[in-house]
């Protein structure tokens, strides 16, 4: 019989046993632990990320920060607010969604390029000769927060406090916390990422400037977003922005030192690096489930689902169901075509900074080559994310 809890952490190393049973025999699996009904095959979990008339984002708001009674996440002002763009369908999200492209053009990132670069550069410098380091602390948990930081206007020497509060955002969602509730010192950073996101806004709302947070302030000029939600969207984006980028490094770097043959090729051929961060997120993607809420009965594979049912979308399993990508669906192999993968979703959904983890994943991995030739796992170099919902490394110790 197979058991799944979309909160249970403990299979976080290795999932992939159970997507393939779940895949296999019973690709509508109900949840009983958490009333959910669980969809793991490529055409059912794209299915329902396009249809938004049977399914509807707006369970993403509960789950985000649906947590045991007495927890004491009632008392984070709005908080709900922070699962705004994701938890919103057509049409506000197309509204809403108009608003905040503004500061994710491809104009802007590609303006973006270079400082990318001049930052990875900065971080891997006092690595350069170093015979063992984390590739994590090193570079793929600073770089995303870096850039999340300037790109919301705010100075450099905030980005520790930023960081802070992302890593207590990933507390709060993680598998542990689900169980016992958020720590203090997670709650209190929180509340602490609010009220500063909060004066920025009304900061930019007197003295506009050319970063996403006046865009915010513009769309409550709009009547899109109200100050709560722009408080709210600008913390999902710290958090989202900082955990997907984190974990795609941190994933292509460890199937780059697993081998050796490819990472051989790309010294010689760089353009293909594009098709390895395609693979990595195909293969080991950053968010392994989302939610919907189906709006109406509806039947799949003979399962009945009830209106008002909680569904999650197993990213991770559909991205690697045989079905879609052949028999080898399992393994690595970056000549695949990996187009449709729905690592960064698909449809009204589509993640928004995806253009900007690609960019860091790609500048981060172009520095890294060098420093990864003849590189080796240490023992017990791994920790991975506490979470059922993340796929990422907490820790990737390389020695040299």
């Amino acid at each position: 019989m197979i058991a799944y809890d979309p909160f249970d952490a403990t299979a976080a190393a290795d999932p992939y046993p159970l997507y393939d049973a779940l895949r296999d025999d019973e690709p509508v699996f109900y949840a009983p632990e958490t009333g959910t009904y669980v969809l793991s095959r490529y055409d059912d979990v794209s299915w329902a990320l396009n249809d938004t008339d049977t399914l509807s984002s707006d369970a993403m708001r509960g789950v985000l920060l649906g947590h045991p009674t007495g927890s004491g996440m009632q008392t984070l002002p709005r908080a709900d607010a922070i699962g705004n763009l994701v938890s919103v369908d057509p049409p506000d999200h197309s509204a809403l969604r108009r608003i905040v492209n503004r500061g994710f053009t491809p104009k802007r990132m590609g303006e973006w390029h270079d400082r990318i670069d001049e930052t990875v550069r900065e971080l891997l410098a006092p690595f350069a000769s170093a015979a063992t380091f984390d590739v994590v602390a090193a570079v793929a948990a600073p770089l995303p927060v870096r850039m999340i930081t300037e790109l919301v206007g705010a100075k450099a020497e905030d980005a520790d406090n930023f960081r802070t509060w992302a890593d207590a955002m990933t507390s709060i969602m993680s598998g542990s916390a689900r169980l016992t509730g958020p720590s203090q010192e997670a709650m209190m950073a929180m509340l602490m990422l609010a009220n500063d996101l909060g004066m920025r806004i009304d900061e930019r709302q007197a003295d506009p400037r050319d970063d996403l947070l006046s865009t915010l302030v513009r769309a409550q000029g709009e009547e899109v977003l109200s100050r709560e939600e722009a408080v709210g969207f600008a913390a999902l984006l710290l958090f989202a922005g900082t955990e997907t980028s984190t974990n795609l490094i941190g994933n292509a770097t460890a199937a780059l030192v697993d081998r050796p043959e490819l990472l051989e090729r790309l010294q010689s051929e760089p353009s293909h690096l594009g098709a390895v961060i395609e693979e990595t997120l195909r293969w080991e993607s950053p968010v392994q489930y989302v939610f919907r809420r189906a709006r109406r009965d509806f039947k799949l594979h003979g399962v009945a689902v009830p209106v008002d049912s909680t569904i999650t979308l197993l990213l991770g399993a559909a991205n690697r169901d045989p079905r879609r990508w052949g028999d080898d669906a399992a393994d690595f192999d970056s000549d695949r075509d990996t187009s449709g993968h729905v690592a960064f979703g698909f449809g009204p959904h589509f993640c928004l900074g995806a253009a900007l983890a690609r960019s860091e994943t790609t500048s981060a991995l172009t520095h890294l080559l060098p420093m990864l030739t003849g590189a080796k796992l240490a023992d017990g170099g791994v920790d991975w994310v506490d979470s059922m919902q993340f796929r990422g490394r907490r820790r990737l110790e390389l020695v040299r």
